[in-house]
């Protein structure tokens, strides 16, 4: 059986802070369920006024001869932080014990705080000494630091992984680690000199594991982020091929050959209510890449505060960076395949946004070059009703000179000639059909339009990128019209 010396736990344990004051699925509750434990003062409970910066003091307990250890609060930025200590007092009893006695520290999962909407994350940072008389290899460490996690976590559902092991001050650590479960654990054989050393930066490790929880719980958000943006997007591609498909319908109904009685404003109705959809999604879409782009920002921040407590370490131990593999190797390979995972999300996502573009810009042409032939076809007809009639007037007028019988109301003999009345409205009639005619011919009312009617119909129609003619011929053709609109 595996024996070590005083082992001590040490549990770092971060939540953003919240307006309310309620323990219920927090921090305080997970703090307040390892008193009711192991401390005989059961009356005394922890909440948010017990927060300070640095650390506060220790708030210690006596569980047994075998167990003892303490409570200590900090507010970081945003957050609220804890640091729980369960081990074994430094007596003659507690020397050369069996590992199996870290069940006791954990019973029923109590260092583990369950996972909730402002949880950041947890780090176990496990010591033991070894009797010097001891001889030991990296195989027997591993071995000591495997077994005191199988014994500290017997469920194997809660335990983690093997992840690395480096020498940290000379003597061996290995880490353990999970990052969905936004749990990390360290086993670490110390002597007195480096727990003396690790004495002199409790403030530092505290704010580096607290600012590493904060990175590895942006990237973990920036997941979920990446799977709504990639629903939504599927959603807006959707949408999009809708509007293909109705401008394909738009095109082909107002095809020369087609034999449809189409109606122009239903089907312009139609893409301004798919265009108003397309509006919405693209909104909710920008917001989210938005948050994209916000939690890369946060990765970045929080790189140079985790690099700013290593430089703090460094300066309390007199060391160099180098000889903090151990924590190093988290900002110098990990943080950059965050880094680069979300950098090319959202260089994929943003070309939604310049599909989002080019569609709303081909609809909104579409709508007002059909609604520019609308206002012209209006202006001629009224054009050409005016003429006629103004010619009709005229025509009325001369004639009327000429009228001097009055009209009599009887049934028609034989013999009866057309009276000069009669004749001059029909004459006014003639001159109304006849200078419309003229005029409409000239005005080219009765033409074929060629944008509406003659269509290339051996294309499929489709929505096509930002580089695409048929796009940009478009564009331009609802430009052209929109100057010509603001030039009549």
């Amino acid at each position: 059986m595996l024996k070590i010396d005083h082992p001590q736990i040490y549990i770092y344990s971060y939540q953003l802070s919240r307006e309310s004051k309620t323990e219920t699925n927090s921090i305080w509750n997970w703090a307040n369920n390892i008193w009711q434990h192991f401390s005989p003062e059961k009356d005394i409970t922890f909440s948010q006024a017990n927060l300070s910066y640095p650390l506060s003091r220790a708030k210690k307990f006596s569980h047994s001869n075998k167990i003892d250890g303490s409570l200590k609060f900090c507010l970081l930025d945003d957050s609220e932080g804890i640091l729980a200590r369960i081990g074994s007092p430094e007596t003659d009893e507690n020397k050369d014990i069996d590992i199996a006695a870290l069940k006791d520290f954990n019973v029923n999962n109590l260092m583990l705080a369950e996972s909730y909407e402002d949880w950041l994350g947890q780090t176990i940072f496990i010591t033991y000494k070894l009797q010097t008389y001891q001889p030991h290899t990296k195989k027997d460490f591993r071995q000591i630091a495997d077994e005191c996690l199988n014994n500290l976590f017997p469920e194997e559902s809660v335990r983690l992984p093997f992840y690395r092991d480096t020498e940290l001050l000379g003597s061996p650590i290995f880490e353990y680690s999970s990052l969905k479960s936004q749990l990390q654990v360290f086993v670490y054989l110390v002597d007195d000199e480096i727990e003396e050393k690790l004495g002199k930066i409790v403030q530092p490790l505290f704010e580096l594991f607290y600012y590493r929880h904060k990175i590895t719980t942006a990237f973990l958000d920036s997941r979920r982020n990446y799977n709504l943006l990639k629903k939504l997007y599927a959603e807006i591609e959707g949408i999009i091929v809708s509007l293909e498909t109705k401008i394909a319908q738009f095109e082909s109904n107002n095809d020369v050959a087609s034999q449809e009685n189409v109606n122009t404003d239903e089907s312009l109705t139609s893409l301004k209510i798919t265009l108003k959809q397309l509006l919405r999604e693209s909104l909710a879409y920008e917001r989210l890449l938005e948050s994209l782009e916000d939690f890369n920002n946060t990765i970045n921040i929080h790189i140079y505060n985790y690099q700013q407590k290593l430089d703090q370490i460094c300066d309390k131990w007199q060391v160099s960076t180098e000889e903090l593999t151990t924590f190093k190797f988290f900002v110098e390979r990990n943080c950059p395949y965050f880094q680069r995972q979300i950098q090319g999300d959202l260089g994929y996502f943003k070309q939604g946004t310049d599909l989002i573009k080019i569609a709303v810009d081909l609809v909104a042409g579409i709508v007002d070059i059909e609604q520019a032939e609308i206002d012209r076809s209006l202006e001629r007809t009224i054009q050409i009703l005016g003429t006629g009639l103004g010619a009709g007037g005229i025509v009325v007028s001369a004639v009327a000179n000429y009228v001097e019988r009055d009209i009599v109301f009887r049934i028609p003999q034989n013999g009866d000639r057309i009276h000069p009345a009669v004749a001059s409205l029909l004459w006014s009639l003639l001159a109304v059909i006849v200078v419309s005619g003229v005029v409409g011919w000239i005005n080219g009312a009765w033409k074929i339009n060629q944008y509406r009617w003659f269509r290339r119909k051996s294309e499929t129609p489709r929505l096509p990128d930002s580089q695409s003619p048929p796009v940009n011929d478009m564009l331009q053709e609802a430009a052209e019209v929109r100057d010509a609109r603001q030039g009549d």
